[in-house]
């Protein structure tokens, strides 16, 4: 599989010490929060995000279910890294 900017984004995300970010959807909603998961895709190295609020620290609630949005990949228009403030666009 080609590297493509799914992949770029994991290497980057995953390598800062403030994982903080600023998601913006081609839809124009804005999500601030960090990922802890994804999805492997076919096509793309990665399909989807597991997005949640800074504060979650496990991804499901008391009764298992998922807390937090799965982001499709092709749906991010840009991200902002809080961390040192760059923008990655899609």
């Amino acid at each position: 599989m080609k590297t493509d900017l799914s992949w770029v984004l994991y290497e980057k995300y995953f390598k800062l010490k403030n994982q903080l970010i600023e998601v913006e959807l081609k839809n124009h909603k804005l999500i601030r929060g960090k990922f802890i998961g994804f999805f492997r895709g076919n096509s793309t190295y990665i399909s989807k995000w597991h997005l949640v609020d800074a504060n979650v620290l496990f991804g499901l609630d008391s009764f298992g279910f998922l807390v937090g949005e799965i982001i499709s990949q092709k749906d991010i228009f840009k991200i902002k890294f809080l961390e040192d403030n760059s923008i990655m666009n899609f």
